[in-house]
């Protein structure tokens, strides 16, 4: 087996090194057959993006012409290359540099502009070119005046810009600074009259342009500027042109003995697979960064890696509590009671974003899908282009699962790893959950009043979701489907150890409303309820317990098995 190019995104080292590569290729000659010459590509952070445009550098760069065969032989685009092959002076952009780190608007012209010095000098030093850059200048005007020198050579071949991360900068409104996104972005900011620049140029010594990004929230600035261009992110035909097929995986797996090879792709496909970028897209793709860390790892120790991701790679649950709480919106509440209850969300999918607009629930949900925290699952509505949206895998429900960590960390309930391990064991050989629920009580109990402010049926549903979510003996599921209504919490066995599925039906009762007779009431409403989930034919009912759990306020009042 090749070397699998795990962290490796220059197209020519990964071809002189021998790496493995995935041909996407063929892609190239879908890009040219494409009405716009003018293109955007967004997909979520390391999801291939970055070798993809260098690939396409290699491939379209008139100085690169004597290495094609190198570069490209065994290549979908060997066999049939394309008219335009090695015929541009590439100029290429890398602004994956300018990050929200740099948290005043000085500092990130500062960091934008040592990009643009970057790939000018680049492309000076390649083609055996002066021109004098005048770092006094901005963005705009040094650009300007660049193509211009350029255009004043008079040479045959015209320019292929190719930008990668776009927007990198523009994540300074998950860091909650939307003031500081606003004045880089609106037309007092240098983003608008340098794509302006990029515009005129366009049809004279400019004829295509590639543009890469994560998230649409920058465009509106962008195409105001460059309104020429095509967004292609949601187009069928490049659903995978940097993601990773099934049988692309499959493939990269035939060195692993044939008796491993399905129980390791089905792991792959629980915590990498997932996404569509078209709902009439027939396949859910992979992350491809993820899957080559795995079986890079794979490969190299032959065993599965003890972390199923580099947690380097996956943007922390920070990230999703910003978007989510954007500008303190008052969407936040029910956006997070719908992908912690449903795994699940609907919205319409804004493709543009007014700087001056205000935060809706739509655009929330897709920041969160553009982010790749959310995938399309199905279409509602073409004509207004709504989604339902799910969680993708569960890499990404991990990491949602964090958040939900913080939010009860904030609210002062901090898990005992100790106790936990003897609850579970309690489960895996019983199939009681007797010690899990006295300890959520005295957490819950010991947590204050700040806690009880918010105290419902919910909480205390999140709270047990929290602690069994995360750990390997049971598959744990919020509001888990059944034929007659949701079933509050269902763990199903996923450890040998363990010897019974467990289904637990919650209910809360204020403290002030609280009598015996209700008490009653509500203990035998949640006796039905089990009993009408009973009736779905999927549940497997021969080793499973059955349990009410009544809170009265932050007490625990009633726990009953229900038999």
């Amino acid at each position: 087996m090749k070397k699998l190019p795990y962290g490796i995104t220059d197209y020519k080292e990964l071809r002189e090194k021998d790496y493995y590569y995935v041909d996407k290729t063929n892609y190239l000659e879908e890009l040219e057959k494409f009405y716009n010459k003018r293109l955007i590509y967004l997909r979520p952070r390391r999801f291939g993006k970055t070798l993809f445009t260098s690939m396409m550098y290699y491939y379209y760069d008139i100085k690169s012409k004597d290495m094609f065969e190198e570069l490209f032989k065994d290549t979908y685009i060997h066999g049939k290359p394309t008219s335009l092959k090695n015929s541009y002076y590439v100029l290429k952009f890398d602004f994956s540099g300018v990050t929200f780190k740099a948290n005043n608007e000085e500092k990130i012209l500062e960091n934008f502009k040592e990009s643009l010095y970057d790939g000018i000098n680049t492309f000076l030093n390649h083609y055996d070119l002066s021109f004098e850059i005048d770092t006094s200048l901005d963005p705009a005007e040094l650009l300007r005046r660049f193509l211009s020198f350029y255009e004043s050579l008079k040479l045959e071949q015209k320019i292929y810009i190719i930008i990668d991360e776009y927007d990198n900068f523009s994540n300074v409104i998950l860091g909650k600074d939307f003031n500081l996104f606003k004045n880089i972005l609106g037309d007092d900011g240098f983003i608008k009259p340098f794509y302006a620049v990029i515009k005129a140029k366009c049809g004279t010594i400019v004829d295509r342009v590639f543009i890469t990004g994560v998230c649409s929230i920058s465009l509106d600035a962008m195409t105001s500027g460059f309104n020429i261009a095509t967004n292609i992110t949601n187009h069928i035909s490049f659903n995978a042109m940097t993601a990773l097929t099934h049988e692309e995986v499959k493939k990269m797996m035939e060195d692993i003995d044939e008796n491993e090879r399905e129980n390791i792709f089905n792991i792959m496909v629980d915590n990498y697979d997932g996404y569509k970028f078209n709902n009439e897209a027939e396949e859910k793709v992979f992350n491809p960064t993820l899957v080559m860390y795995f079986l890079s790892n794979y490969y190299e120790f032959n065993k599965i890696p003890d972390e199923l991701f580099d947690k380097n790679i996956i943007s922390s649950y920070e990230q999703i509590k910003n978007i989510i709480t954007i500008k303190d919106n008052e969407y936040y509440k029910n956006i997070l009671d719908n992908i912690f209850n449903n795994k699940s969300i609907d919205g319409n999918l804004v493709t543009n974003f007014d700087v001056n607009m205000d935060i809706t629930k739509d655009i929330i949900t897709s920041f969160l899908y553009y982010f790749g925290y959310m995938t399309i699952d199905s279409i509602y509505d073409p004509a207004i282009n709504s989604y339902k949206y799910v969680i993708p895998n569960k890499v990404i429900d991990l990491v949602f699962n964090d958040y939900l960590l913080a939010i009860l960390k904030e609210d002062n309930i901090k898990f005992d790893n100790s106790i936990i391990m003897e609850c579970e064991k309690e489960m895996k050989e019983y199939g009681k959950i007797d010690k899990l629920s006295n300890y959520i009580a005295s957490l819950l109990k010991s947590s204050g009043n700040r806690v009880l402010e918010k105290f419902d049926e919910k909480y205390i549903q999140l709270v047990y979701y929290a602690i069994l979510r995360p750990r390997n003996t049971y598959n744990t599921y919020m509001e888990y489907p059944s034929n007659d209504g949701y079933i509050d919490l269902m763990l199903f066995k996923n450890n040998v150890d363990a010897k019974y599925d467990i289904m637990i039906e919650f209910k809360y009762i204020k403290k002030k409303e609280f009598k015996n007779k209700l008490l009653k009431d509500t203990r035998i409403k949640a006796i039905n309820q089990i009993n009408k989930y009973l009736l779905d034919d999927r549940i497997d009912k021969s080793n499973l317990k059955k349990y009410i759990v009544i809170f009265v306020g932050n007490e625990l009042k009633l726990l009953e098995e229900v038999i």
